[in-house]
């Protein structure tokens, strides 16, 4: 059985805290120790506490959010920083890359992935883009993974996608499974928005 990760949340709206604990707490394999919503009370949680994983909103009003969690990357290099943002820009992501951040995902992802990508990254996987939106983003997927995806995205389904390819429709559905667990989706309809976005696919 894997070990269970202590999590602790930061953002400074109550309701996105509520909705990832409810996400996390008694899931198998995590529980949540703190829900705060500043970075001083962040710094103060993990000073008196042990923590593994940090899910946070960097960018608060308070403006301390980035500062602690850079402190953390420093102090305790063992955490694993889920950076959970509205905010989605070069300057932004160059921000959390220069800290140490883990894992850098969007706000407008489905929130019930955040466990999967979280044992993910504690595995050294990329689900998600901790590198640059537009073509960081596209080096995630291979060229097949893209181009199956391209098609899935144009309406195609698993049978027509297999003939224009000239492979079986369980390579198809293998390459989009992929697709969906880096871009830290569940279905095609969300990985197609999440690939436009990002510029995987036009």
């Amino acid at each position: 059985m894997a070990p269970t990760a202590r999590v602790a949340l930061l953002d400074e709206y109550p309701a996105v805290l509520e909705s990832v604990a409810a996400l996390l707490d008694g899931r198998p394999g995590f529980v949540v120790t703190a829900q705060v919503q500043t970075g001083a009370e962040l710094l103060a949680h993990v000073q008196e506490h042990h923590v593994d994983v940090v899910v946070a909103e960097p960018w608060l009003r308070s403006g301390d959010g980035l500062e602690a969690l850079s402190s953390i990357c420093r102090s305790h290099p063992d955490i694993l920083i889920v950076a959970l943002s509205r905010q989605w820009d070069r300057d932004h992501v160059e921000q959390l890359r220069g800290i140490g951040v883990g894992a850098y995902i969007p706000k407008s992802i489905d929130l019930a992935q955040i466990p999967g990508i979280i044992t993910s990254a504690r595995d050294g996987m990329v689900t998600l883009p901790a590198d640059l939106p537009g073509g960081g983003a596209s080096r995630m997927l291979t060229p097949r993974e893209a181009e199956v995806l391209r098609m899935a995205a144009e309406g195609l389904d698993n049978r027509a996608i297999a003939t224009a390819l000239a492979v079986s429709e369980r390579t198809v559905k293998f390459h989009l499974q992929n697709t969906y667990r880096k871009l830290g989706v569940s279905n095609r309809t969300a990985a197609s928005a999440t690939a436009r976005r990002l510029g995987i696919i036009q």
